[in-house]
């Protein structure tokens, strides 16, 4: 079992046009223009989606758009069509990772799973146990011995997660010494999971191999 924890508790996708809230986590921002920034957010229900906020949102309370990693609910114009990019009319900050631009390895690696995210994040059946994975990681990365650890245990939950056989075809066909390692660091806490760098660095690249060779979904 992965364990997380101590012991305790583009891709444009259309937003419908029933939907008028996303909540999530900001994956990417870039300027569209001088009034608007485009920001791409893997939401609850609809999984990745596109929105347009403005620059300057001193109408709404707010003086700047959110930041990378920002989990947020944010509110929708209700007169667009339902194949436009829609508009945020506000939007509230639930939580900020920001500490994470403060250590470039972690930046670095939470980089890497929004990369992930950004490319798998499309068409999923049930996006919001995604969302929770991704919340999951995100909020390790402060106790986490080491960040590629929580990258390992992110994907190998995603594969799982998708029905993938990520433990019957990936994880038991490593070499033992890789194996061992492997069933280490997935088994234990972030904040008790160490190894030596090419280790892991081993496993990142094989679990990357599996999944673009032998599943649908991507990793770079």
């Amino acid at each position: 079992m992965v364990q997380w924890y101590p012991q305790y508790p583009e891709d444009f996708k259309p937003v419908s046009a029933a939907q008028t809230e996303l909540t999530g986590i900001v994956l990417s921002i870039e300027p569209t223009g001088e009034r608007f920034i485009r920001a791409r957010i893997f939401d609850e229900n609809e999984g990745l989606c596109s929105a347009h906020f403005p620059v300057s949102l001193k109408k709404i309370g707010k003086l700047i758009p959110p930041d990378l990693f920002d989990d947020i609910e944010c509110r929708l114009n209700s007169n667009r069509s339902p194949s436009s990019i829609p508009f945020v009319t506000e939007y509230q900050k639930i939580r900020s990772f920001r500490e994470l631009a403060r250590n470039p390895a972690l930046f670095l690696s939470a980089s890497q799973i929004a990369r992930f995210y950004l490319q798998n994040g499309s068409h999923l059946l049930d996006p919001s146990p995604r969302l929770k994975l991704l919340r999951t990681a995100l909020s390790s990365f402060s106790r986490a011995g080491d960040p590629k650890v929580v990258m390992l245990k992110l994907y190998f939950c995603f594969a799982r997660d998708e029905g993938l056989p990520v433990k019957e075809s990936w994880l038991n066909s490593l070499p033992q010494i890789l194996a061992t390692v492997a069933h280490k660091n997935l088994s234990e806490p972030v904040e008790r999971s160490r190894s030596k760098d090419h280790f892991l660095d081993e496993l990142l690249s094989s679990m990357k191999l599996w999944m673009n060779s032998e599943t649908e979904l991507i990793m770079e």
